[in-house]
């Protein structure tokens, strides 16, 4: 029997859904989604209160322990990309200050600290730099999904698929397919799918410049910000990507996205991970054993 439910938060939707014949399932699932609330109400930089947005402004705060879980995550995702990665970035200061449904987007004046290496943890202590603003938007909705995966697995579940606005992780099969979880992939030009892979035991996430952009005095922006110029990339317009964890697929995309052409595939393959890349031009690039492991037949380019 399938179970399944959708709900929104962490601003995109999120879909649950369990294959099993345990009566007390739906229960559980709604404990799951009681999980994002709380991930909200704790990481959101659109909540006054959150203690993301409390540490933010008073630069010092006592943290619960996920929140140091998840700091120690950014940290290790930003030492492993050589910086490309970085909660410290401000989309705010490219004008997303507000939740993007309000539509209300106005640039913020004033200088940002990216030193990731100032922030300071002593205990369940963090100080930041004067400058300096955490913004996890770039990894928690994976590290959630990370996350909610571990407390189905703790439920008993082996097949069972959490979906957070296009991170994923699928467990086991579907029920009708003994291979796994069909994932359809978005054309970034047409927003249609023009291809699908089978995923079993593994996480994809995608990012992209297309669907959350606007416009500041005819500039064109969109919300991953390059740490190292402070400004937008252009050359991608969406990078997918492939690995047994949610946090690390969520978090290399935004580095591939900020990073050198020289360094994108790179940066994929050494470090265990499948992908493809859609450039600005029409280009479909893709790592090298992508196709085999999960039966793909990609054309070389993609021109529109």
């Amino acid at each position: 029997m399938r179970y399944s439910e959708t709900r929104k938060l962490l601003g995109t939707e999120i879909e649950i859904a369990v294959i099993s014949e345990d009566p007390l399932t739906d229960g559980r699932i709604a404990a799951v989604f009681d999980f994002f609330v709380s991930v909200e109400a704790e990481f959101s930089r659109f909540r006054e209160d959150s203690a993301l947005s409390l540490l933010n402004a008073h630069k010092k705060a006592t943290v619960s322990k996920r929140f140091l879980e998840l700091l120690s995550v950014s940290k290790n995702m930003y030492r492993l990309t050589d910086g490309f990665f970085n909660p410290l970035v401000s989309v705010a200061k490219l004008g997303y200050g507000h939740s993007f449904e309000e539509g209300n987007f106005v640039t913020v004046n004033g200088s940002v600290n990216t030193d990731f290496h100032a922030v300071k943890t002593e205990g369940d202590t963090v100080t930041l730099e004067p400058g300096q603003s955490l913004d996890f938007g770039g990894i928690a909705k994976g590290w959630a999904v990370d996350r909610a995966s571990d407390m189905l697995r703790m439920y008993g579940y082996d097949d069972f698929f959490v979906n957070a606005g296009g991170d994923i992780y699928a467990s086991g099969t579907n029920g009708s397919l003994d291979r796994g979880w069909v994932i359809g992939i978005e054309n970034p030009f047409t927003q249609e799918i023009f291809t699908s892979l089978v995923l079993r035991d593994s996480a994809i996430a995608t990012s992209w410049s297309y669907k959350r952009n606007w416009e500041i005095g005819r500039k064109k922006r969109h919300h991953i910000v390059n740490p190292k110029t402070s400004e937008n990339e252009n050359s991608i317009v969406s990078v997918t990507l492939i690995s047994p964890d949610c946090a690390k697929c969520d978090g290399f995309t935004k580095s591939v996205f900020n990073a050198p052409v020289s360094e994108w595939l790179r940066i994929i393959e050494q470090n265990g991970m499948e992908g493809f890349i859609f450039t600005s031009i029409g280009e479909l690039l893709y790592t090298r054993w992508l196709w085999e492991k999960y039966d793909l037949d990609f054309p070389e380019t993609v021109a529109y």
